[in-house]
């Protein structure tokens, strides 16, 4: 048998054979299998590592052209994959405790932190919108952002017990795993009917507007790739650490990778930075009075010198708030 620390096998909740244990698996494969329940291959890791690696320094670099500060989560999240990923192909060639639970817990939460640029872009969204309306976005903004910190803190104390080798823990795991999910699925569907609501709704005169039309669009795509995801995950652990999902790394690469990097991929192509900023620059063009709208409180679109010299219109000018 492999030289690894073998669990007790009663506390699994059952007498796991060598077969069980091992695959009928030696040396090095042996032990891949004990953490793994499989044997996943190097290649996709490997470029998975490589990919968010790249799309997380052109994200970077476009963040620091357009100075949207707040998307600098996403070459955060993109670093956190690389370790995960990073993690994963150690496991490969050296399994142990340590590097197992950085990559259960960095892939497992990791993509928790995408949705806060989606809640974000929301918030000023609301905050430019010409007619605005009852909620406060900042308010909206942060109950958001303390649900996505709840669902982070409950799914990492779950990642964080699935390495355990005693089947309460294991079973504390996946409860914690799947209610974190199930919160986050819930927290989801209501960002997702808010955004419908600032969208469609007349009195936030954003609805038929061209330029606010890619916005949209990546926070409806972003968020129904995670939604996806999320819901894929909730699968895997409620049918088990060694369920038929869960020792099948293909369906991982599927609806965990695949949705991760597209996301990464719209979040790149439709920029907040830039896109937020043709926004506005549209509706100043509606209302020329409007002397300085910026993002993030930098990066102003229109100068009050340039204000002024626009002509005069006859029509009331369209409150545009600041982002």
């Amino acid at each position: 048998m492999p030289d690894i620390a073998r669990p007790d096998r009663h506390k699994l909740g059952f007498m796991a054979t060598d077969q069980f244990l091992y695959g009928g698996y030696t040396g090095r494969e042996a032990q891949i299998y004990y953490w793994f329940h499989q044997i996943p291959k190097e290649a996709p890791a490997i470029f998975a590592l490589i990919v968010f690696a790249l799309l997380g320094l052109i994200n970077l670099a476009i963040t620091c052209k357009t100075r949207a500060w707040f998307m600098l989560t996403i070459a955060f999240t993109a670093l956190l994959e690389v370790i995960g990923y990073a993690c994963r192909i150690v496991m490969l060639h050296k399994p142990a405790y340590d590097p197992y639970v950085i990559m259960q817990a960095l892939l497992v939460i990791s993509p928790i932190f995408l949705a806060l640029v989606d809640y974000s872009a929301t918030g000023k969204l609301m905050r430019m919108a010409p007619g605005g309306g009852r909620l406060r976005p900042a308010w909206v903004a942060r109950g958001f952002f303390a649900s996505d910190l709840l669902c982070l803190a409950i799914q990492g104390g779950g990642a964080g017990l699935s390495s355990s080798e005693t089947a309460g823990n294991l079973n504390i795991a996946k409860a914690l795993l799947i209610i974190g999910l199930i919160l986050q699925l819930v927290f989801f569907t209501c960002f997702t009917t808010l955004t419908l609501y600032i969208n469609l709704k007349r009195k936030y005169g954003l609805r038929g507007v061209k330029a606010f039309q890619p916005i949209f669009f990546c926070l409806y795509s972003t968020i129904a790739l995670l939604y996806i995801r999320s819901i894929f995950r909730l699968i895997e652990f409620a049918g088990g650490w060694f369920g038929y999902v869960a020792t099948h790394e293909s369906y991982f690469y599927c609806f965990d990778f695949l949705m991760i990097f597209f996301c990464f991929v719209i979040f790149t192509v439709f920029h907040f930075g830039f896109y937020l900023k043709k926004a506005q620059a549209s509706l100043l063009d509606r209302a020329p009075q409007q002397a300085l709208v910026a993002i993030d409180g930098a990066n102003p679109i229109f100068n009050a010198d340039k204000a002024a010299a626009m002509p005069a219109v006859t029509s009331v000018p369209i409150q545009v708030q600041a982002v």
